[in-house]
């Protein structure tokens, strides 16, 4: 019965903590895309450091890749800007069709997640 017990609690501490892993993940995940959205200028930071480092980027490359990753998101927050109107008319209709199929419990349960995301949706802060 004492094996029983042990093997049980082993098993316990085992599931709590792979629990933990996936919750703690989640959360970091989350917290890494928000901070990508919110200052995008961040992860090309990020980009360039590991550009750097794995491939042993000399000065002047480096200088270069800056400049190249510095055009490129310009141009992306131009394409952002350009497109946000349609994937933001796309995104809104999918809603609508979602929200009609659903029970009226669900709806307010979709309306509360729509809340949580939408955010995701506001135009990005400008760049300081």
């Amino acid at each position: 019965m004492k094996t029983f017990k042990l093997l049980l609690l082993v098993v316990l501490v085992f599931l709590a903590g792979a629990a933990a892993g996936v919750v703690g993940t989640r959360i970091a995940i989350r917290h890494w895309v928000n901070s990508a959205i919110q200052r995008p200028e961040k992860v090309q930071l990020l980009v360039e450091r590991n550009l750097r480092w794995r491939l042993r980027l000399d000065a002047g490359q480096q200088v270069q890749v800056h400049r190249i990753l510095t055009g490129a998101h310009g141009q992306l927050r131009e394409l952002r800007q350009e497109y946000r109107p349609q994937m933001v008319a796309v995104v809104t209709n999918a809603e609508a069709e979602i929200s009609a199929i659903l029970t009226p419990e669900q709806q307010m349960r979709f309306e509360k997640m729509q809340q949580e995301n939408r955010r995701f949706l506001q135009p990005p802060q400008p760049e300081r």
